[in-house]
């Protein structure tokens, strides 16, 4: 809407004020009521950029006139300059109260009207474009949240079923809490003839990127373990480090530095011994109230200045065991009376003590005291913990 188009609603019980006002504003549409009725009436039908409002007139004054206009979501927001003979403060004050933003003092001066109608038609126009400008940027917003929702459904029906996890881990829980709608944090689990393997991977990134990893992942895994028939921790995550480089062009000469932490658990079938390699992350095991730590390699899955292979460790379970693994998201959260990093020591001492609790209290012990260690900080990062009962 340019400037030469904008409407003006002129309202004064006397012709010759109007003709004067008209006459003043030539360059702008006008229109013109003679009440307070008939100005309500204009300004519902025509919806002015601005309204020129007598405050004393017969039957209806200005004030009350402003008073409907303002209470009514179809004319709330037009700006009204009231035109007046009064000059007593309390009149002016009275004017602002009701909903005015301005007043022009009679007998009229005409370059005072032109400049005054020309500052609020143009604080008219910003409003009128920030307005547009919003509402435009809430239908995309609403349209990329749309297709964000549904790359959450997609990526929660890549994920293992909680009926078949259940069913190859019958003593578990999964805490998962992405960050955004989306995450980058993944767990993966398939029994393969007579092995569980287990898998708890943090992408690099967030929300959508780290989705996107992620999804690469699961896709890789599928491929390396269900096609390819490789179930050796260590091996698999070689194979996997392979895949992200060739898949992300991660080159001598790429600055792409995206991969993934990644936790691999081959369980054998009477659940006696575990085979585990870790990119960056360690396998915990409680046993009693110790906390028994298998560390992995310090090089993540993805192109990186240390690419050893990995390591495998065997490590013998026994009936009470309770193995953990997880991404760094729980314990890399700000919060607490001192607003500082959880850190893994806290985050383990937790594990110990909520271990006496059947799994599922566990899990619920362990959101509600991440949700109240944030204490209304933002959550930093997705969060995943695995955790797997002998």
């Amino acid at each position: 809407m340019t400037i030469a188009k904008q409407k003006v609603l002129i309202v004064d019980d006397t012709p010759e004020n109007i003709s004067l006002i008209s006459n003043a504003l030539s360059d702008r549409k006008r229109i013109a009521a003679t009440n307070g009725s008939k100005a309500i009436e204009l300004a519902l039908q025509h919806k002015p950029d601005l309204i020129l409002l007598d405050i004393i007139m017969p039957e209806m004054d200005g004030f009350e006139v402003c008073r409907i206009l303002k209470s009514n979501q179809e004319t709330k927001d037009i700006p009204v300059i009231f035109i007046t003979a009064e000059t007593e403060t309390e009149s002016i004050v009275k004017g602002f109260e009701v909903g005015g933003i301005d007043y022009v003092t009679k007998p009229i001066n005409v370059r005072e009207l032109q400049a005054r109608v020309k500052t609020q038609l143009a604080l008219k126009t910003s409003m009128d474009d920030n307005i547009r400008y919003i509402a435009e940027i809430d239908k995309r917003n609403k349209q990329i949240t749309d297709s964000i929702n549904y790359a959450h459904l997609i990526q929660k029906a890549s994920l293992p079923s909680k009926d078949y996890l259940k069913d190859i881990l019958p003593k578990h829980f999964v805490y998962y809490g992405p960050r955004d709608i989306v995450s980058g944090d993944f767990y993966w689990a398939k029994k393969v003839e007579d092995k569980t393997i287990v898998i708890a991977a943090d992408c690099t990134g967030h929300g959508v990127p780290g989705a996107f990893l992620s999804m690469y992942g699961i896709a890789f895994l599928n491929e390396i373990v269900l096609k390819d028939k490789i179930t050796e921790p260590d091996q698999i995550l070689n194979r996997m480090r392979e895949t992200v480089i060739q898949s992300l062009n991660q080159g001598e000469m790429t600055n792409m530095q995206d991969g993934m932490d990644m936790v691999v658990l081959t369980i054998n079938s009477n659940f006696s011994s575990v085979d585990y390699a870790g990119a960056n992350n360690p396998l915990w095991i409680l046993r009693g109230e110790e906390m028994l730590i298998t560390r992995g390699d310090t090089m993540p899955i993805g192109k990186h200045v240390f690419m050893n292979d990995f390591t495998k460790h065997t490590v013998p379970l026994i009936k009470g065991d309770q193995l953990y693994i997880f991404s760094d998201g729980y314990a890399d959260q700000f919060g607490g009376p001192r607003n500082r990093k959880l850190m893994k020591k806290n985050f383990r001492a937790k594990l110990i003590e909520f271990s006496e609790f059947e799994l599922a209290e566990q899990k619920k012990k362990l959101l509600e005291f991440f949700c109240e260690w944030q204490d209304g900080n933002e959550q930093i990062d997705d969060t995943l913990i695995i955790s797997i009962k002998i």
